[in-house]
């Protein structure tokens, strides 16, 4: 089977064209291409909805044929077309699926409606054999959630971000200190540069509440006024550490209390780790050492597939390919506040 998926969900046009290998659903990449437009959306410190959907529209082409040359296939050799349709921006959701669902109409194929989520967290079963049910931390700059995923398409929610999700907290904390967009990777690279250990007094929102929820804006709003109360530019990299160490805990501690209440209630082995902010090194550290303790396989996918990409979207496609053969409808609309749980 051989899947071309589109990924058009944010600031990233990616194309990728994807074949499952064998009888055990593992899978290759034959070919993808990905443009970035974070140097276009930079000078606005974020990504501007407007602008992302004209340079989608401007490149998708381009990116289809150049990743079906590469591949060395031509579109009828491609068995089905997938795309992002949600959740994400209206703009480029509508370029990526409306050109899907032109190629699987003049083909005559399936076209399949990924869930940008879903992509980020079955992508992980693509190179590895990981069992149903597991734990997944998706953690990314627009969302901050804890699931259980029992099936390819059943996905409950136990704990999320009531307010910030991690990965805008990231940005917005670097935009305070001066830095542009994107921001998770400056603050991780200061943190690395801090010299000694200094306590901010930054705060841990609902670390002791007894749900798996998640708050950031806190952490963020603290930041601010000790950034804006005579702070010592000095310091900016203890700051970023503190920061950093702080958020890092609050995930911990609540992925901790859910490892332990899932072990027994739902039998699960496994805990994945996913979306763009899974690329911190410092992050996945922490986790490599819980699931350590907990007795748990811990999987995190390669650092080009954190970020979005078009191979997430064609392996989700090839994952419920294998348990339903039909396409969706080509007037299948857009969603960008498609849930997880609505599937």
């Amino acid at each position: 089977m051989i899947v071309l998926g589109i990924e058009t969900s944010c600031d990233e046009t990616s194309v990728a064209i994807v074949k499952k290998k064998n009888r055990f659903l593992l899978g290759d990449v034959l070919s993808e291409n990905t443009l970035s437009q974070v140097k276009k959306h930079k000078k606005f410190g974020g990504v501007v909805p407007e602008l992302a959907s004209r340079e989608h529209s401007n490149t998708i082409d381009y990116l289809v044929k150049k990743t079906l040359k590469e591949s060395g296939l031509s579109l009828s050799e491609i068995d089905a077309f997938a795309a992002t349709l949600g959740p994400g921006l209206l703009g480029g959701l509508i370029v990526g699926s409306n050109y899907a669902k032109t190629l699987a109409l003049t083909t005559k194929k399936p076209f399949i409606a990924v869930n940008h989520l879903q992509g980020h967290i079955l992508v992980t079963r693509m190179k590895r054999k990981i069992k149903f049910p597991f734990l997944c931390l998706l953690v990314s700059g627009g969302h901050t959630q804890m699931l259980l995923v029992r099936k390819y398409n059943d996905f409950k929610l136990i704990g999320e971000t009531l307010d910030d999700a991690i990965g805008e907290a990231f940005d917005k904390v670097a935009k305070l200190m001066g830095y542009s967009y994107p921001g998770g990777p400056i603050i991780e690279k200061l943190a690395l540069k801090a010299k000694k250990r200094v306590d901010f007094n930054l705060p841990e929102p609902l670390i002791n509440s007894k749900n798996f929820n998640f708050s950031f804006s806190g952490i963020k709003t603290a930041t601010r006024k000790i950034i804006g109360n005579s702070f010592d530019k000095k310091l900016k990299c203890e700051l970023a550490k503190n920061f950093q160490d702080c958020v890092t805990n609050c995930l911990i501690t609540k992925c901790s209390k859910a490892i332990d209440l899932y072990k027994k209630k739902e039998r699960i082995n496994s805990f994945v780790l996913a979306g763009g902010v899974a690329s911190n090194k410092f992050i996945r550290e922490k986790f490599i050492n819980l699931c350590a303790k907990k007795s748990l396989q811990f999987i995190v996918p390669e650092q080009d597939l954190c970020v979005d990409n078009a191979t997430m979207i064609a392996w989700a496609a090839i994952e419920r390919l294998q348990i339903n053969k039909k396409g969706d409808i080509l007037d299948f609309e857009p969603k960008p506040r498609w849930a997880l749980e609505k599937l």
